[in-house]
């Protein structure tokens, strides 16, 4: 094979490899929005459910000084089902993540 020819093979394996990187870069960039997404929603959902609790904990208390059973019984069934609905929020949020793309690999060799 004349150097000409190496050189044009050459080319074309960069400019594949190129296309491949420019390719991996735009998955990798989806990615890192989706994550950015669900990192937003996951902080919105938490800040809420903590308000919720912040709430339910202060009418357990309030219920506890009034000696208040069922009151007590009430708010501690709420910040039951407040920590239920965080656990099944984070798996849906983690259930929704796209999963990793697999790899490409370059060919080990130029083609011919």
């Amino acid at each position: 094979m004349s150097e000409e020819s190496l050189v044009w093979v050459s080319l074309r394996t960069l400019h594949k490899q190129n296309l491949l990187i420019l390719k991996l870069l735009g998955t990798i960039m989806a990615a890192q929005d989706d994550l950015t997404a669900a990192v937003s929603a996951l902080s919105a959902a938490v800040a809420a459910s903590d308000t919720a609790v912040q709430a339910e904990i202060a009418a357990l208390t309030a219920a506890i000084a009034a000696g208040n059973t069922a009151a007590v019984t009430a708010a501690t069934a709420a910040i039951s089902g407040l920590s239920a609905k965080i656990a099944a929020d984070t798996a849906a949020l983690a259930a929704s993540l796209p999963a990793a793309p697999a790899p490409a690999v370059p060919p080990a060799a130029p083609p011919a």
